[in-house]
């Protein structure tokens, strides 16, 4: 039977389990839990070589696939905030996140789930990942709560925490199904309005957990460093689109639509930017780790060619050759560190691409320049040695530009 089970391709493996897995459970939850227990333990041994062939497969291959997934989308608003939807926003800022990844990783390849306003299911997201092979899962979302209160960022992975607040979001993100026609055969009984079903459905566990979780907190990370909304940390709840993806998968919120500070910024040029910039940061890293356990599994060949021949043992009738001496290098002078200049600048947007100094995205303001940071193009008026020389500036460029911010620069470059 093994032999059997072994030899079946890695999605039908993974969707073999799963719905084996889903169907005892409902027999057996809450009424006997020692079985369920003995159940499970049998179920992780099985789950083992699957892990097992998932990563060999992903490492062999030449270059990263990557699936951007924008929430919700048609009839599926997703949260709401006072001027503007779910939907839109997280669209917007996927789409700038693929198009940082096409200019600083060419050799990634990148696919979405939806690059227009149209409703795809949760369960055709994660297909489609697993029909490409990707290595990288990374569904946006914006947040929602009754309160406007709630604000920040966090970043969930699929998993067993079942806390109020982690099991709400999940629900709200959950309960999109209900636009899809038989939602309820679709997701194998599962009811989004159930406690019992996301009990159940909550032992599906990512077989990538620790590649999610590290992910995941890498994101947090960079939000941390750039983004205005606070980073609440890293989440676990039991959410549909990560159900049955076969690789390290994150459902990233960006904050808060229904908080006027957040909303106001994850609709802005600048947050977008910034948002993608951050999650862009951590794929770097993420990238490289995999590049790494890629070549771990698939080190160079030899090129077939003969070993050198050993040189010939010194003969001892002969007198060794002295030992060799290098000359002593001169001593090395480093030439002095120029002093660190400290200027103060008001920010007013960034593009992608340089513009021309009489472009009328600058609106008539005079004296505009510019300094690149994170593959951005970033302009900025006036210059001053403190931010209190520039309020008055700051106050009037915000007529023309309501995001315009004082940033800081360190010998003309980013402070960051």
């Amino acid at each position: 039977m093994f032999t059997t089970f072994a030899c079946l391709n890695r999605n039908r493996r993974q969707s073999y389990l799963k719905k084996t897995i889903y169907r005892m459970l409902r027999k057996i939850a809450f009424e006997h839990a020692g079985q369920l227990f003995a159940f499970l333990c049998a179920t992780l041994t099985l789950l083992a070589p699957c892990a097992a062939f998932a990563d060999v497969s992903a490492k062999g291959k030449k270059s990263m696939v990557l699936v951007i997934d924008p929430g919700h989308g048609g009839p599926s608003l997703g949260a709401r905030g006072s001027f503007s939807l779910e939907k839109d926003v997280v669209l917007k800022v996927a789409k700038k996140l693929g198009a940082l990844v096409e200019e600083v990783y060419p050799d990634v390849t990148l696919h979405f789930t939806r690059t227009t306003d149209t409703l795809i299911s949760l369960e055709d997201r994660g297909a489609l990942a697993n029909r490409l092979g990707a290595d990288l899962f990374i569904s946006i979302h914006a947040n929602g709560n009754p309160s406007k209160l709630p604000t920040g960022t966090e970043t969930y992975v699929m998993g067993l925490d079942k806390t109020d607040k982690n099991m709400d979001v999940a629900m709200n993100e959950n309960a999109e199904i209900r636009y899809e026609d038989g939602y309820e055969t679709k997701y194998e009984g599962y009811d989004p309005s159930s406690p019992e079903s996301f009990i159940l459905f909550s032992f599906m566990q990512n077989a990538h957990m620790e590649q999610s979780l590290t992910f995941a907190a890498q994101v947090e990370k960079e939000f941390s460093r750039r983004v205005q909304p606070s980073s609440r940390g890293v989440r676990q709840g039991p959410f549909l689109v990560l159900w049955k993806t076969t690789m390290p998968s994150v459902l990233v919120e960006i904050g808060f639509i229904t908080n006027a500070d957040d909303e106001r910024y994850i609709t802005s040029e600048r947050g977008q930017t910034e948002i993608a910039e951050s999650i862009l940061a951590a794929l770097g890293k993420h990238k490289s780790s995999w590049e790494k356990g890629r070549l771990a599994a698939h080190p160079a060949t030899t090129t077939g060619e003969a070993d050198a021949p050993e040189p010939p043992k010194a003969r001892h009738d002969k007198p060794a050759a002295p030992a060799y001496k290098p000359a002593p290098k001169p001593a090395y002078n480093p030439p002095p560190k120029p002093t660190d200049k400290v200027t103060y600048h008001v920010q007013i947007f960034s593009t992608s691409r340089p513009l021309k100094e009489n472009a009328r995205e600058f609106k008539g303001l005079k004296g505009v320049d510019h300094y690149r940071y994170m593959q951005a193009y970033r302009y900025y008026v006036g210059s001053a040695k403190s931010e209190r020389e520039l309020k008055t500036l700051l106050a009037t460029t915000r007529k023309k530009f309501p995001d315009a911010f004082i940033v800081r620069l360190r010998n003309g470059k980013s402070d960051n």
